[in-house]
C-alpha cells in the first residue's frame, strides 16, 4: 500500500465516523473542502500550539522533529530515541499494519511506556478512545509495553497568569483497552474500503457527529429545501422523523410537539407565507425611536492570555453602536 492510502490515527477516526469522508480525503487530498477558511485554519493552529505546549508539562523529552511525510526517518529517529535514557518523546512516530501514527506525548514509565494523548478540548470525549485505541494497538504491534494510556487536556480552573496548571491529564488505560481487541477488524476493514470505489453509505447524524463533514454538501445536494434536518434545533431527532416516513417539514403528523420557533417554521411551510405573529405589534411597543443597536465580537482563546481568565473564556474584543 502507497504512504498516501496507509491509515494513520486522524484517518482511522475518520473513517469511524464515515467510510465516504475517509475515501475522500484519501483519494482527493487537494479537494476544495479540505482547504481550511481562515476561521478553521485558526482552530487548526490554535490545536498545534496547545501540543506545543503541553511538551513543557512532560519535560526533558526528545522531539522527532521533522517533516510530516518524512515516514521512514521519524520511525528510524524515533528507534533512535527509545535507546537512550530520554524520559519522553514527543511525537513518537510508529507504523504497523498499515497504520502510522505519531504519539504526541510517549512517557517513560520504568520499562514501558505511557502513551499521552494531548487534546485542545477542556475534558476528554468519547471520540477520543478510538484515537487513542489506535495508537495503542501499532505501539504494542511494534513491541512497546503500554502500561498507561492517557488524555492530557485543558483544564478550566487554570486561571491567567499562573499557568502552573494548564493542564490535566485523565487515564483512559481501562476504557481503551476494551476497545482494542475491535481495533485490526477496523484497521482491515477501512484499508479494504480504500482499495475500492467510492462507498455508499446514507446521511444520517454522523454527518455532523463527532465533527461537521467538509463533504456534506456532497451527500445533501439532492435533499428537499424543507428536509426535516433543516427545523430549528432539531438535531439528531431529525433520522428518526426520517425513519418514520417524515422526510420533509410539511410530512410532519399534525400532532408532533416542537419547540416554539420550530412549531412557528412548520406553520409558515405549511402555509406557503411570511408568518407574522399577532403579538409582534405588543413586543415592539416599549421601544420607541430614537434606537441603538449594540453589536460585539468576542475571541475565546484556548490558552489564556489575560488575568483573571480561564481556557476559552468569552472576552469582547471589539465593539459597534448603531444608531437609528
Amino acid at each position: 500500500m502507497s504512504p498516501t492510502q496507509r491509515l494513520s490515527k486522524s484517518r482511522f477516526t475518520a473513517g469511524l465516523q464515515c467510510e465516504r469522508l475517509l475515501w475522500w480525503r484519501v483519494h482527493e487530498p487537494d479537494a476544495p473542502e479540505l482547504v481550511p477558511d481562515p476561521a478553521t485554519q485558526a482552530i487548526f493552529d490554535q490545536g498545534t500550539r496547545v501540543g506545543e505546549l503541553a511538551r513543557g508539562y512532560v519535560p526533558g523529552g526528545t522531539l522527532v522533529d521533522l517533516p510530516h511525510d518524512r515516514y521512514r526517518e521519524k520511525i528510524e529517529a524515533t528507534a533512535a530515541a527509545l535507546a537512550t535514557a530520554t524520559p519522553a518523546i514527543y511525537e513518537a512516530s510508529f507504523s504497523a499494519d498499515g497504520v502510522f501514527v505519531a504519539v504526541d506525548i510517549l512517557e517513560r514509565l520504568g520499562g514501558a511506556w505511557g502513551l499521552v494523548e494531548v487534546k485542545s478540548s477542556t475534558g476528554t470525549k468519547a471520540e477520543h478512545l478510538p484515537d487513542a485505541a489506535v495508537q495503542a494497538h501499532v505501539l504494542a504491534r511494534s513491541g512497546l509495553e503500554v502500561r498507561r494510556v492517557e488524555i492530557m487536556h485543558l483544564n478550566r480552573a487554570c486561571t491567567f497568569p499562573d499557568l502552573g496548571d494548564l493542564f490535566a491529564r485523565t487515564d483512559v488505560t481501562a476504557p481503551v483497552a476494551e476497545l482494542l481487541p475491535e481495533v485490526p477488524a477496523q484497521v482491515d476493514r477501512l484499508l479494504r474500503m480504500l482499495e475500492g470505489p467510492l462507498p455508499t453509505v446514507p446521511i444520517g447524524p454522523h454527518c455532523s457527529s463527532p465533527h461537521e463533514c467538509p463533504f456534506r454538501s456532497r451527500c445533501w445536494a439532492d435533499l428537499p429545501a424543507d428536509h426535516v434536518s433543516t427545523l430549528y434545533r432539531i438535531g439528531a431527532k431529525a433520522w428518526e422523523l426520517e425513519a418514520q416516513g417524515c422526510r420533509t417539514i410539511r410530512q410532519l403528523p399534525a400532532g408532533l410537539r416542537l419547540g416554539a420557533i420550530a412549531e412557528r417554521q412548520r406553520r409558515a411551510m405549511n402555509t406557503g407565507a411570511l408568518l407574522v405573529e399577532p403579538s409582534l405589534r405588543a413586543a415592539l411597543a416599549p421601544f420607541a425611536p430614537p434606537l441603538a443597536f449594540l453589536d460585539f465580537e468576542t475571541i475565546n482563546p484556548a490558552v489564556p492570555v489575560w488575568n483573571g481568565c480561564h481556557p476559552y473564556d468569552n472576552v469582547p474584543v471589539q465593539f459597534s453602536c448603531h444608531r437609528l
